[in-house]
């Protein structure tokens, strides 16, 4: 059986987003709904932070997967090079 290959087009007016995290993960109506958020200063103040939400990634269960093997196998590359540690190492440590 003949698999296509699908062509990627690279669109450089595509927005980046930058984010410091996801605030949400949900799922509703078969679609994976991911909150992302970035932290900012208030101007005013200071001192405070506040978490603003700076987009949603909306996708399917299976580009969800696809996904979470690809940071998967990055989170196993971070280790290995000793940029993160496993949880449970870091659950250990801070016993």
């Amino acid at each position: 059986m003949n698999q296509r290959v699908e062509k990627i087009i690279d669109r450089p007016d595509a927005p980046e987003i930058f984010c410091d995290g996801a605030l949400a993960i949900s799922f509703r109506q078969d679609v994976l709904r991911l909150t992302l958020y970035s932290d900012r200063i208030d101007a005013a103040e200071r001192a405070n932070v506040n978490r603003v939400v700076v987009g949603q990634l909306s996708m399917p269960p299976a580009g969800f997967v696809d996904l979470y093997n690809q940071m998967t196998a990055v989170m196993a590359r971070l280790t290995q090079a000793g940029k993160v540690q496993p949880v449970e190492q870091l659950a250990q440590q801070l016993s």
